[in-house]
């Protein structure tokens, strides 16, 4: 009797394993674009950190774009932390668009205020001027 609830108890964490992964297939991976914006939220948290960016609407005003990003120990890997942006910062961010054209994407790689560029182990190419 053992052996069943046992190998019903592996079977099941499994299979909750698998469920929890996240696709990116809403996203365009092999296109990068950039936009240039000031942070409104940076949610340091898993499954994956959360972007939020206000850019420029062209007429005085903006619109808030919304990115994804890799979970908080890739992003780790690669030299992002917690502290790494705040509200307020301006940035210009690298990211793979929506399949939907919806405002915002997979964020692949961001300057920051300073002019250093923080990539993610997904980024090929330069961001930004």
């Amino acid at each position: 009797m053992r052996l069943p609830v046992f190998l019903f108890l592996v079977a099941m964490f499994a299979v909750s394993g698998a469920a929890a992964h996240h696709s990116l297939a809403p996203y365009a991976m092999a296109e990068v674009k950039t936009v240039e914006g000031t942070v409104k939220s940076f949610d340091w948290s898993n499954p994956h950190v959360r972007l939020n960016v206000l850019v420029p609407d062209g007429k005085g005003g903006s619109t808030e774009w919304e990115f994804e990003g890799s979970s908080v120990g890739r992003l780790s890997s690669t030299g992002f932390r917690k502290d790494s942006l705040a509200r307020g910062d301006t940035i210009t961010v690298a990211y793979n668009p929506r399949r939907d054209h919806t405002l915002g994407g997979f964020f692949v790689a961001i300057k920051m205020p300073d002019g250093t560029t923080l990539t993610t182990d997904r980024f090929r190419g330069p961001v930004g001027n």
